[in-house]
């Protein structure tokens, strides 16, 4: 069964759609949708805790029916016109919300979607503002930043991050924390191998899976070179689309993969066609228990 069915879109939310993708009324075809693929990705159901899912749909719909508003010229020129979200949908062709948002759940976290995401964000000035902010909010404390920042890889981006973040304090945009000047060469390095071992668990998920070479490549993480990513995520949208009977199996490798990290590690590829087989299944299933008690 699709996850989307368990949110029901019903009625489209009221909003100011402009509000919700944080844009100006100016804002050109490709900025809506660059608004619209961060803010999916940030707030999709599928990547929180059971306890804020309610807070997530609500928020992934919102964002979901200010794409549908803005994304189609004609529904844009409506609302602009009106100021009513209601009568914007209102189309000729037979526009049916609950259709477009169940494509929009079910599209938001493929592989493609990540990518287009990360060729936008990852050195933007945007997630300078948006790390600069968690390092406020956090007060220099590096794993609380790491799991705020949308795509950051603690393996790829700690010394460029770090690099931001010394060069703001000698500018004294942002004070001297001393959870993060005074950071202990300790926790530094369990850092580091907590997300390497968050890495190679993946590529031992995606062989038992049957998909390794499709999301990592045949080299693995450690030996291929190329793009880097987000192989949880990969992994555990790519099971999502083709195995969505197997809810109670997803609910935990969404608990284990999505809800308490932000995407990180691996190579990306495109998600394939063919299905993992119940062997394997059953395999990672069990893998993933044994993991879960110790």
């Amino acid at each position: 069964m699709d996850n989307s069915d368990d949110l029901q879109a019903g009625e489209p939310p009221t909003i100011d759609p402009y509000e919700v993708l944080e844009l100006e009324r100016t804002a050109t075809e490709n900025q809506v949708k660059s608004a619209y693929r961060k803010l999916a990705l940030k707030n999709h159901p599928d990547k929180v805790s059971e306890d804020k899912k309610q807070e997530a749909n609500e928020a992934f719909q919102s964002i979901a029916f200010a794409y549908a508003v803005l994304s189609d010229p004609a529904r844009r020129k409506r609302y602009d016109k009106t100021g009513s979200t209601s009568e914007s949908i209102v189309d000729s062709d037979g526009f049916s919300w609950t259709d477009f948002y169940r494509e929009q759940y079910r599209d938001a976290i493929t592989t493609d979607a990540i990518e287009k995401v990360a060729k936008q964000y990852k050195g933007s000035d945007e997630e300078r503002d948006d790390l600069l902010i968690a390092y406020e909010q956090y007060k220099g404390k590096m794993d609380k930043i790491y799991e705020s920042v949308l795509l950051s890889d603690v393996l790829e981006d700690d010394e460029r991050f770090r690099a931001i973040i010394d060069g703001a304090i000698a500018s004294k945009d942002v004070p001297a924390f001393k959870a993060y000047t005074h950071e202990s060469k300790k926790s530094k390095e369990a850092r580091l191998k907590a997300a390497q071992a968050e890495g190679t668990e993946a590529e031992e998920y995606a062989k038992e899976l049957g998909v390794h070479d499709k999301l990592f490549g045949s080299k693995g993480k450690k030996e291929g070179k190329g793009k880097k990513g987000s192989s949880e995520d990969d992994l555990a949208a790519l099971i999502r689309r083709n195995q969505q009977g197997r809810s109670n199996f997803l609910d935990n490798l969404a608990a284990k993969y999505g809800a308490t990290s932000s995407p990180k590690k691996g190579k990306k590829r495109a998600v394939p066609d063919d299905e993992p087989s119940e062997e394997a299944f059953q395999a990672a299933a069990a893998r993933l228990k044994k993991g879960k008690k110790k």
